[in-house]
């Protein structure tokens, strides 16, 4: 009998040069400290290894699956992120950048969420659907003075918390958004490949299912 699906897949898209191996680490670290061990890690590595990656067997990550595709994709890990969705395993995926962090309780907190029944709406369409999860972050290195746009600060002690309110672009992080890994196959999993398309595909899955917005911080994107 085989091994029950993991709760959540974990797509981590990576290549030589996009971050440090001590911010990789930091952010895989951060995976193998969640209070729920119920899921996968899948790291895919866009192009030919150049150097060996750190020891990640020391991290202890459930469910690790390492792969490397032939060539680069040049695509922000667009690419790697479709792959990751159609070999995920998990009923939810979490769409996780190197750079990133998850707090301890994450996964613990999604999960709680994700099972929590569906209380009356006013109206049809204003209900919640758990199948979307939108959680809140602390967004490292922004700027906002109230007049104009935010923008990149690269000061990591500047911070803003982005809530994923609404999900349109500038406003929303890629990380914020866990939907059943069934949604994603629906839409043709990720299928846009342009710098911006985790804010518009968040914005069509909102727009036309709702979402379940977690009252929680639950990790930093850096």
């Amino acid at each position: 009998m085989s091994a029950a699906a993991p709760r959540f897949s974990i797509v981590v898209p990576h290549y030589d040069g996009s971050i440090s191996d001590a911010s990789l680490l930091r952010g895989l670290n951060s995976l193998a400290a969640q209070s729920l061990r119920d899921f996968e890690v899948l790291l895919l590595h866009d192009g030919p290894l150049s150097r060996p990656l750190p020891d990640l067997a020391k991290l202890k990550l459930p469910g690790l699956r390492f792969n490397a595709s032939a060539q680069r994709h040049n695509d922000w890990g667009h690419s790697l992120r479709d792959a990751g969705i159609r070999a995920a395993t998990g009923d939810y995926v979490v769409h996780f950048n190197p750079d990133n962090v998850l707090y301890p309780s994450a996964l613990e907190v999604l999960d709680a969420a994700s099972r929590e029944p569906v209380p009356p709406a006013p109206a049809e369409e204003l209900a919640e659907n758990p199948d979307i999860l939108i959680f809140s972050i602390l967004m490292r290195g922004m700027n906002y003075n109230g007049r104009g746009p935010i923008w990149r600060s690269r000061d990591p002690n500047k911070t803003l918390v982005y809530t994923g309110m609404p999900p349109s672009h500038g406003l929303i992080d890629c990380l914020q958004l866990v939907a059943r890994r069934s949604v994603w196959l629906e839409i043709g999993g990720w299928y846009d490949r342009s710098q911006t398309s985790d804010s518009t595909i968040y914005s069509r899955l909102v727009g036309e299912r709702g979402a379940r917005y977690v009252v929680a911080l639950l990790g930093e994107h850096w």
